[in-house]
């Protein structure tokens, strides 16, 4: 396997693990809160969608516990941007997504966000992973980079998210 094979069998693996993990998510999980301080999705009528998710800039240290639908949302969110500068226009930055306010829209919310990014891997070969591409946060990275930020992105959250559901069962 060439290591385009390996990276989609990775995200696809992934993916679909989270997937299984969402299945039944309800709002009140999705907007659980495990400890406090805690990041969130929250009403902002200011925000496209009505919707936002808590992210001061610069954000404090330690960052505090963040909900599913936090995860979730900012998992999608960085899907979007990452993808959105690499191989397409560019022009939106996080404040300008439509963050989805229930635990349904924001599955399907990521569900969608990973497409592009599947789409792209079903025709690229190992050379494309060479790429050099534009960067949302800074210089710009080859594309194999920015599928590897995704991935561990993916693989970090879903985890947290597949851990923070087994929590709110027993709490």
């Amino acid at each position: 396997m060439d290591a385009m094979g390996a990276l989609r069998e990775l995200w696809l693996g992934s993916a679909g693990r989270l997937a299984k993990r969402m299945h039944g998510l309800t709002d009140e999980e999705f907007f659980w809160e495990p400890a406090q301080p805690a990041w969130s999705v929250r009403p902002d009528p200011l925000a496209p969608s009505g919707w936002q998710i808590d992210y001061p800039f610069p954000p404090p240290v330690p960052a505090p516990v963040t909900t599913i639908g936090w995860r979730l949302v900012h998992l999608a969110n960085g899907n979007w941007i990452r993808w959105e500068h690499a191989f397409g226009p560019g022009e939106r930055m996080f404040p300008d997504l439509p963050v989805p306010g229930t635990a349904a829209d924001a599955v399907r919310y990521w569900a969608d966000s990973r497409q592009p990014i599947e789409e792209w891997m079903e025709t690229a070969g190992p050379l494309d992973l060479n790429e050099v591409r534009p960067n949302p946060v800074g210089d710009p990275l080859p594309a194999g980079r920015t599928l590897s930020i995704l991935l561990e992105e993916q693989i970090h959250h879903g985890a947290e998210i597949a851990l923070l559901r087994d929590l709110y069962r027993r709490h």
